[in-house]
């Protein structure tokens, strides 16, 4: 079915909208802020958010069925400046200039945020984190031996319960929060008593959390009225009776949710959008994502669709003005957040089939239409995700290779099969584990139950080992940053053990950081909204940045495994087997960035196997490090009750790490990435065709990696083309998970497709790509992650 006419208008107003900063959202919590200094840090969240939600400029597009706006413009971003202002003062005359990521701004938004954003300084979860963390951390995050990524913003990374306020409404929600509120003993509740006195200090900590409930709840209700009244505003000047009627009906419907349970599936819809929009505007976080939606919206849309009241052609409809609606929230970051970030992505995942609790199939009409929506409108958002189990129809799976097939990056396919046992693992019971949605990129969790932590910062697994061979110190800055564990390595098992040791000691660094940062946004920037839609914040009183979630997880992430695997084959073989060159030799090649030595280069290169070619002689240590790491992230605690998990995955985060890393013993030189993904093998190094890089995957234990594995494949469009291609790749896919494969996802474009749109980028404008756990507008990236998808090697077997 083609796009509708609606849709099509829409999704031009949109993504031929210029992102611009806006100074809004800023001036307005700035105005709350200043008057509700000396209150806890709950309750002035809360009123800043009420006071954003009532007074925020309202605008509802010609043709729009869906409502609600983060912003005064399409695709317009705010600037949250609770969470970092320095940036942001340093940047302003910046963000037109980029080289990815440009962002419009004014002379009046210029000058009011040079007005609004000193009042910040002190005062940003930023600057307090950074109070926290030793000097020791610091000097490896600076040096780039790890990213701390929630510094600088909210943490987001959440699929939350929608289904709590499409069903029950938040009038029963802030019901809940004020009767759990009553419950509470009154005197401990009020009392200004000694904190150290813990019951009365947790009493007041709860009754702060269900007041704040309770605002937000109402705000968001204000909210969605003001919205109802423009609507009635509008139909009343509008000559067109059929769109009269259509405001007229969207004025009913904001009246109706969120406060009251929907009934309809366009009810159902815009009060899902109304949890999910204001979501956006609490935290500045990304990779909030939807979730189930196939799940907890069906039982509307097949109640319309069997009663009358709806015909498939409007409940596709609806969705195209959903998805739209997803394409116009805008995230700014700095600079460098531009780089690895780019293309604007939000990793607002939406994920489709699976099992349901009693793991029965629970694929329905409304996953196929959601697979047709993206298909069709080819937008970047959302994030179009599948589950696959052993029970999974060869019609479903065949829809999903047509997604595939068109090019734009999606869908990506996870492995129920693996991943409901890591979540059983973690302490999900079986039926919870069952109801897992992706957050962001590859991170599962079960919705409206778990704060994961998943922005718990990238471990630079290839920087680590390079301070390995320097007994500690970074070469390229002389510091030392790691414990000195020599340099006279006299076999490869000493230089090994120095590489694990050297680990284990960044890891620690790491952790205690990202606890640190944990702690801040807990005490200065929790999400009393977010903890609405979360179990079991109601129950406890606490906000989910404070513990309150039934499951509470920190997720780092692990980047360059491949290189170091290669790495370690060619210092166990090159060096001290076969004695190719000496280990002191080998040290002063790298310091030269292998300058003078390019047929050595070429010889480690190319002479000694590589990751991603299933060859278990270096196969094995991708697996082995994969378990190290996790045996050691995990024992780890966390600030909210839990533990860390680690995952494989770099998102974007390789291309930060380029000029950071020296040459290293794989063969790769300074200026090249490191292998992107988080189980893919380096750039080109992957010869075998795509069964054998999935054989290596398979190899790193699935169930030690809880936030996630990531495998990016790049297929030549050929290979799909047809009924036997699109056959072949389902059996690649199903092939890969009976291997015991987490995820995969890929790419069907050519080298010379995205050459010419390197060279004649206005030609090719509408051309998606997957970058990694995200798929965006190819000719909008910055050079070097459009290299690092070009260099990708080009499947042409399957």
């Amino acid at each position: 079915m083609a796009v509708s006419q609606r849709a099509a208008d829409l999704k031009r107003r949109v993504i031929g909208a210029t992102p611009r900063v806006c100074s809004e959202r800023a001036r307005l919590v700035t105005e709350s802020y200043r008057g509700t200094e000396g209150e806890p840090a709950l309750l002035r969240r809360a009123e800043a958010l009420r006071h954003i939600l009532e007074q925020k400029t309202l605008t509802i597009a010609d043709g729009e069925l869906i409502v609600g706006n983060q912003a005064p413009i399409p695709r317009g971003a705010e600037v949250f400046p609770e969470f970092a202002v320095g940036w942001v003062l340093e940047e302003l005359d910046e963000f037109e200039r980029r080289d990815s990521d440009v962002f419009l701004i004014d002379a009046a938004t210029k000058r009011e945020l040079r007005e609004l954003l000193p009042y910040w300084c002190g005062k940003t979860t930023r600057e307090r984190a950074l109070e926290r963390i030793s000097t020791e951390s610091c000097a490896a995050h600076r040096e780039m031996v790890y990213i701390l990524t929630s510094l600088s913003c909210g943490i987001g990374h959440i699929a939350v319960d929608y289904e709590r306020c499409i069903r029950r409404g938040l009038r029963a929600v802030a019901a809940e929060a004020a009767e759990r509120e009553d419950s509470l003993v009154g005197a401990d509740a009020e009392a200004p008593g000694d904190d150290s006195d813990d019951g009365g200090a947790e009493a007041r900590e709860r009754g702060s959390f269900y007041r704040s409930a309770r605002i937000v709840c109402d705000a968001a209700i204000r909210f969605a009225e003001r919205l109802a009244e423009l609507a009635r505003t509008l139909a009343g000047g509008d000559p067109d009776t059929t769109r009269r009627d259509e405001l007229l009906e969207i004025a009913r419907i904001c009246e109706k949710v969120p406060a009251r349970p929907a009934e309809t599936f366009h009810e159902a819809i815009q009060s899902f959008w109304f949890v999910h929009l204001i979501l956006q505007i609490e935290s500045n976080g990304h990779s909030i994502s939807p979730g189930r939606l196939d799940q907890y919206l069906y039982p509307f849309y097949r109640a319309d669709l069997d009663s009358g009241r709806m015909s498939g052609e409007r409940a596709r409809e609806l969705l195209e003005c959903l998805w739209i609606k997803m394409n116009e929230i805008m995230k700014l970051r700095d600079r460098l957040g531009s780089k690895a970030f780019g293309g604007y992505p939000l990793f607002q995942n939406l994920i489709v089939g699976g099992v349901d609790a009693d793991g029965n199939d629970a694929a329905n009409d409304l996953s196929t239409l959601c697979m047709h929506v993206t298909r069709d409108l080819s937008l970047p958002q959302p994030s179009l995700s599948v589950r696959w189990h052993e029970g999974a129809g060869r019609s479903f799976m065949r829809e999903a290779a047509l997604v595939v097939r068109s090019g734009i990056g999606m869908p990506a396919f996870f492995n129920d099969e693996v991943i409901i046992p890591v979540l059983t693992d973690l302490g999900y019971p079986l039926e919870e584990a069952r109801g897992y949605a992706e957050v962001g990129c590859v991170e599962p969790q079960v919705p409206g139950a778990t704060e994961g932590y998943y922005p718990a910062g990238f471990l630079n697994l290839a920087k680590v080992l390079e301070i390995t061979l320097n007994g500690g110190i970074n070469p390229l800055t002389g510091t030392r940053l790691g414990p000195a564990t020599g340099e006279a390595f006299e076999s490869f098992d000493a230089l090994y053990a120095a590489y694990r040791r050297q680990l284990l000691h960044f890891m620690k660094l790491q952790t205690d950081a990202v606890n640190a940062i944990d702690a801040v946004h807990s005490e200065h920037a929790p999400t009393p909204f977010c903890s609405c839609f979360v179990d079991d914040c109601l129950a406890s009183g606490r906000d989910v940045r404070r513990g309150g979630a039934r499951y509470n997880l920190s997720s780092p992430n692990a980047v360059g495994l491949a290189n170091v695997a290669d790495a370690l084959l060619v210092l166990e073989r090159g060096v001290f087997e076969d004695a190719l060159v000496s280990i002191d030799e080998l040290r002063r090649v790298l310091s030269d960035d292998f300058k003078g030595s390019e047929g050595l280069r070429l010889r480690l290169l190319d002479h000694y196997p590589k990751f991603g070619n299933d060859r278990d002689e270096v196969d094995r240590f991708a697996a082995d490090i994969g378990a190290f790491l996790s045996e050691g992230f995990r024992r780890i605690p966390n600030i909210r009750g839990g533990r860390f998990e680690v995952g494989l995955q770099s998102i974007s985060a390789h291309a930060l790490f380029v000029d950071s890393v020296g040459a290293t013993p794989d063969g790769r030189r300074k200026a090249m990435l490191l292998a992107d993904g988080g189980c893919s093998a380096a750039q080109g190094r992957d010869r075998a065709g795509p069964t054998a890089i999935m054989r290596s995957v398979s190899k790193i234990d699935p169930y030690r990696i809880p936030n996630g594995m990531l495998l990016n494949v790049k297929l030549s469009p050929g290979l799909i083309k047809d009924e036997s291609g699109l056959d072949n790749l389902i059996s690649l896919i199903e092939g890969y998970f009976a291997l015991e494969g987490q995820h995969v996802q890929f790419n069907v474009l050519s080298t010379e497709t995205l050459r010419r749109a390197q060279s004649a980028p206005e030609e090719h404008r509408d051309l998606l790509v997957r970058v990694a756990g995200f798929s965006v507008y190819f000719v909008g990236l910055d050079r070097i992650l459009q290299e690092d998808i070009i260099q990708r090697t080009d499947q042409e077997r399957l």
